[in-house]
């Protein structure tokens, strides 16, 4: 291929690349973030202000707080906010800002007060920050760092305990800082301060942050999930996890009502972009609706988180719908309904979402328990569903008389749906708050902060057009180049035409030196394999020779070895007759000694008897000499006294 045409195609493709990288984006775009803020602890009044809205409400610990969202601590009130791992704690007095909170970027703005954010883990392709009115702090490392914001003097300082943080002024102006290093700085070309006051009430703070750590540390909670579950610090205090032989770890919910369900104490809201989100009445609520499923084990709601990934997948609400059609009413009121889903069972979307993304959602149950079914369980569970008049759904807190009660086989015929029943109304700010907040910040806060975001917006908006103004001027350079190139091989093509007759010549020249360099390169292969033949040959023979003499010294060895063991035999035998020899003779002598105790007991006997003999016979002769002396003396002894 010519290089003209090489880079036409090479523009095509580029061309191509981009298209797709376009279409990629545009599709990219459909799919809402994947991951939420949550107020995970306050102390004190806290107030928020949704998105879009100027209002300010009392915070409800489980909404979640996405893009646009804003927090405000009144005085002696503290708040931690929680995104993935990263916790920011506020000091009272703070408001806090959420300007962008997607899959890739987290960025917040500082607006005043005290922000202490620790970030244990820092993901490749992540980015962190947090913006003041003098300059933006991003996050380039694990770590802790503080942050003080004082519109009043218009200085922001920073103290970074551990990890690494870059500070970023306005016109591209940066500052590095690492652990153990703090910076105050005025205005917005990062110009250092000397001797700035430190705001009071530090000491305090330090102890409450001090207190979440440890808390944070002794997680019984974060054994069983990732921390990157929002709201799994709760699990420590209201529930008990057990080890199911079905379904690995699970969690017991404690002290719940013996009608209870999952999904059932709270209220539907509508968040953008999710549409209709469950908020919890629970304080242990937020991870176990919108991450895991729920089982009936035995008589007791177990919440089974599965396997989630370091990075889990925020759902709206894991439920199944039923109901806003003519089939699902009592008393006369359309209903809708919703029960949660059971281990294995896909959750499906109701706004438009790529693939990809549901298998995101749906990656943990994968390794869960698939159940043989072709219908969804907790359906027909008894006291799984959840059933109000549709005219009550999304109107805030939801009471137990609100709910409705169908039979059974009515329930078995209700129409699943992925999606709620009930079209969204537009007023997503009627419910999923508190009432309205008695604690608001500065008013001069709230103008200060629309003229910054303005001026960012204006700023990146120049900045993307000066880029593509860039990118016009080098698509221009390069059609000038091209025409250059293209002239350039014209007149190569003419030169290269007149040089092609000598180069047919050196063909021809080179074909017949390669056909005799063949013929030589065959005559020495031919060689070279008689002598490998030879060679083969000879290492043939030796190796049979060393085999030969290798049969010989084995036979060798093996009438040796034959010789020393019948040697051997030779000599036990001897040595087994030697010992036969020693117990006969043993037995021989043991034989004697019987007989010589016996002869010696025989000739004791003989004596004992001898002798008795001899006292009866000396006995017998004492008598009868008594007898002879009576007879013949017997006068004398009749005249004895």
């Amino acid at each position: 291929m010519h290089p003209p045409a090489a880079r036409v195609a090479a523009g095509w493709l580029l061309g191509l690349v981009m298209m797709l990288l376009a279409g990629a984006a545009a599709w990219a775009q459909e799919d809402p973030p994947g991951r939420v803020a949550r107020l995970n602890e306050q102390q004190g009044t806290v107030s928020f202000s949704p998105a879009g809205d100027d209002s300010w409400y009392d915070a409800v610990p489980n909404r979640p707080i996405t893009t646009g969202d804003r927090l405000w601590t009144d005085r002696n009130a503290r708040a931690e906010l929680q995104v993935d791992a990263t916790a920011l704690r506020m000091d009272d007095q703070t408001q806090l800002v959420v300007s962008e909170l997607d899959d890739d970027n987290a960025r917040f703005t500082l607006s005043q007060g005290r922000l202490q954010l620790s970030a244990p883990e820092l993901p490749a392709g992540q980015r962190l920050e947090i913006g003041t009115a003098n300059l933006a702090v991003v996050v380039e490392a694990p770590g802790d760092l503080r942050i003080e914001a004082d519109p009043a003097a218009g200085t922001t300082r920073v103290a970074v305990a551990s990890g690494a943080v870059t500070l970023y002024g306005e016109n591209g102006e940066s500052v590095a800082l690492g652990a153990h290093q703090q910076l105050t700085v005025s205005g917005r070309q990062l110009a250092a301060v000397s001797g700035a006051p430190v705001r009071a009430g530090e000491a305090a703070f330090d102890r409450w942050v001090a207190e979440r750590e440890r808390l944070e540390a002794q997680s019984i909670a974060a054994r069983y999930v990732p921390r990157e579950v929002l709201g799994y610090q709760q699990l420590d205090r209201y529930g008990d996890w057990q080890n199911d032989p079905s379904y690995g770890a699970v969690w017991y919910p404690r002290s719940v009502d013996p009608e209870w369900a999952p999904y059932r104490d709270g209220q539907w809201t509508e968040i953008a972009p999710w549409g209709w989100t469950w908020i919890d009445a629970a304080p242990w609520g937020f991870a176990t609706s919108h991450y895991g499923r729920w089982a009936r084990v035995g008589p007791r709601w177990a919440w089974v988180p599965g396997r989630l990934g370091p990075r889990p997948v925020y759902a709206p609400a894991l439920v199944g719908f039923v109901g806003a059609h003519a089939n699902v009413a009592a008393g006369g009121r359309p209903g809708v309904g919703w029960f949660p889903l059971a281990p294995g069972e896909a959750w499906r979307p109701g706004y438009r979402a790529s693939q990809r993304y549901v298998d995101d959602v749906n990656r943990a149950i994968a390794y869960q328990r698939q159940l043989a079914r072709a219908d969804y369980l907790h359906r027909n569970t008894p006291g799984a569903l959840s059933l109000v008049p549709v005219d009550i759904f999304g109107r805030g807190p939801i009471a137990r008389r609100d709910f409705l009660r169908v039979p059974d086989d009515r329930i078995a015929q209700m129409q699943i749906a992925t999606a709620v029943p009930v079209p969204l109304r537009g007023d997503r700010h009627a419910g999923g708050f508190g009432r309205s907040a008695s604690a608001l910040p500065p008013p001069d806060l709230r103008p200060r902060q629309i003229q910054q975001l303005q001026a960012r917006q204006l700023q990146q908006a120049q900045q993307a057009q000066q880029a593509q103004q860039q990118q016009q001027l080098q698509l221009q350079q390069r059609a000038v180049q091209a025409r250059q190139q293209q002239l350039q091989l014209q007149q190569a093509q003419r030169f290269q035409q007149g040089q092609q007759m000598q180069q047919a010549q050196q063909m021809q020249q080179m074909q017949q030196m390669q056909q005799m360099q063949q013929r030589e390169a065959v005559r020495q292969q031919q060689e070279l394999q008689q002598r490998a033949a030879q060679a083969q040959a000879q290492q043939q023979m030796q190796l049979q020779q060393q085999q030969q003499q290798a049969w010989r010294a084995q036979q060798e060895m093996q009438q040796r070895a034959a010789q020393a063991q019948q040697l051997q035999m030779q000599q036990l035998q001897q040595q087994q007759a030697q010992r036969a020899q020693q117990m006969q003779a043993q037995q021989q002598q043991a034989q004697q000694l019987q007989m010589q105790q016996h002869n010696a007991l025989r000739q004791s006997q003989e004596i004992q008897q001898r002798t008795m003999q001899q006292i009866q016979q000396r006995a017998a002769d004492v008598r009868a000499q008594q007898m002879q002396r009576a007879i013949r003396d017997p006068g004398q002894q009749s005249d004895r006294p």
